[in-house]
């Protein structure tokens, strides 16, 4: 599960992160129903208690996203961070829309686990720290995603900004500004990056540039 030194994927729907970096955060929490297994890791794997997590940070406010997030703050009372444009869809002050389909699928999902939203505690902008982590405000999939990168180990979290299969890079099927979603990615070209954590799908652990740049060139 670690999957960069210091960083522990937990794979499902979505994947979400545990960072050991000065500080220990959370990437995501995945859907309903996580919080046990990543709680029983920090236990028993890592011999971390799980208060140690001083921060959830949220990519995007999807629900694969934020499921967890609720059970997670009220065990770790960790705080919770969110860009600023996709705060009111996490406290439930706005709504997320979605497809005919999912929109009530989502709700019968927060019925079963008694979901609750969630009010961050921390609100995120372009160019603010998380540890050693630069937040970058990456509009196009959702008003607030964010991709969190590392100069120093040259890894970044791109949420669903992108992924991963059959050895490219790929952007996500659902884009709420396909205009702002280029914009932002091509702020990622100018970056030096060896390792791309993805909010599903297989992280890219070897030649990231260059297939981030031939992915830029294909959307560009």
């Amino acid at each position: 599960m670690e999957v960069v030194n210091g960083i522990y994927e937990f794979k499902g729907v979505s994947n979400c992160y545990v960072v050991l970096n000065k500080e220990i955060f959370l990437v995501d929490t995945g859907m309903p129903g996580r919080s046990n297994e990543i709680i029983s890791y920090m236990e028993k794997n890592l011999k971390r208690d799980p208060k140690d997590i001083e921060t959830i940070v949220i990519t995007h406010h999807h629900f694969d996203h934020t499921g967890s997030l609720d059970k997670l703050k009220k065990i770790t009372g960790a705080k919770v961070a969110i860009h600023s444009d996709d705060a009111a869809y996490l406290s439930g002050e706005k709504v997320q829309t979605g497809s005919l389909l999912m929109r009530p699928l989502v709700r019968i999902i927060k019925f079963i686990y008694q979901t609750q939203p969630v009010k961050a505690d921390i609100i995120l902008e372009e160019g603010d720290q998380i540890s050693d982590y630069q937040v970058i405000h990456t509009p196009g999939h959702t008003p607030g995603s964010i991709c969190l990168y590392n100069p120093n180990n040259k890894v970044i979290f791109v949420g669903d900004n992108l992924s991963y299969s059959k050895d490219k890079i790929e952007g996500p099927r659902i884009l709420d500004d396909p205009e702002e979603f280029k914009k932002s990615i091509k702020k990622l070209g100018d970056l030096d990056i060896e390792v791309i954590l993805t909010g599903h799908g297989p992280p890219v652990t070897s030649g990231a540039t260059k297939k981030l740049a031939e992915f830029l060139n294909k959307i560009v």
